[in-house]
């Protein structure tokens, strides 16, 4: 059995609940002690609920998966919901974070959408296995308010993406939310189906398709030199419905 607290091993699968927003050593030894405890806790429940019913589950499974006591977990969480409830605020910071990314990027093009989607994909990939707990463990299992908390999170990443004005000047903000709260859905659910849900894609670059169907409907906030431009003349087309198509000389 590992001692509460014990640092993972070098080489070790990164904990599908790391939170990259905590470097190492920037807390107390007490406070980074508590911190990696809880963490191994969710990853131990994360283990278990992939494999047995939420209601199934036991206090004790978690302990044993996680490699410390009962008592340790009751410190921590007063029961499976509040785990739960922990992992799906994990999940949201996650994508916050993700988001917020994109949003302070000073000009969007399409290799900078590129460039952060790989890091988001990396985000989505290490917390898959949380996101299949979550899914098997079923919605009565992240208690009330679960929708409330899913909408605030969409509210928070279309804010992100659409705050700053100049980003999307010449579009209206109805618009621009909507263009907004697309790219997210596009995203989370492309990536979450894909590694979450392992679905096998078989192209040769999963994220390049992704990408044109983001540049596609941020569109309107892409700088001048992202790639991207608009198609004109097209007959019977209103001017601002004209369709976005790649640049030949687009980086691939």
């Amino acid at each position: 059995m590992l001692h509460d607290g014990a640092p993972a091993e070098p080489g070790a699968t990164p904990s599908p609940t790391a939170d990259p927003a905590v470097p190492e050593g920037r807390l107390s030894l007490r406070e980074e002690q508590k911190r990696l405890t809880r963490r191994r806790i969710l990853d131990g429940a994360v283990a278990v609920f992939e494999t047995t019913s939420f209601a199934e589950a036991t206090m004790e499974d978690i302990a044993r998966a996680a490699g410390v006591t009962r008592v340790t977990v009751y410190a921590h969480f007063a029961g499976k919901t509040e785990i739960v409830q922990a992992l799906v605020a994990h999940m949201y910071k996650v994508a916050d974070e993700a988001y917020t990314d994109l949003a302070t990027q000073p000009v969007w093009t399409r290799q900078a959408i590129r460039t952060w989607l790989e890091g988001a994909t990396g985000r989505w990939r290490q917390m898959a296995p949380v996101v299949r707990a979550l899914v098997a463990a079923g919605p009565t299992a992240t208690g009330d308010g679960a929708r409330d908390r899913s909408r605030a999170a969409r509210e928070r990443h279309v804010a992100l993406l659409t705050d700053d004005l100049r980003r999307w000047r010449g579009t209206s903000p109805a618009e621009a939310r909507q263009r907004a709260l697309m790219a997210v859905l596009q995203t989370e659910s492309f990536l979450a189906v894909w590694l979450a849900g392992e679905w096998p894609v078989a192209t040769d670059d999963p994220l390049e398709l992704l990408v044109d169907a983001l540049c596609h409907l941020l569109a309107p906030a892409l700088g001048e030199r992202s790639g991207w431009r608009l198609r004109s003349g097209l007959i019977g087309v209103p001017p601002r419905h004209v369709m976005y198509t790649t640049s030949p000389q687009r980086s691939r």
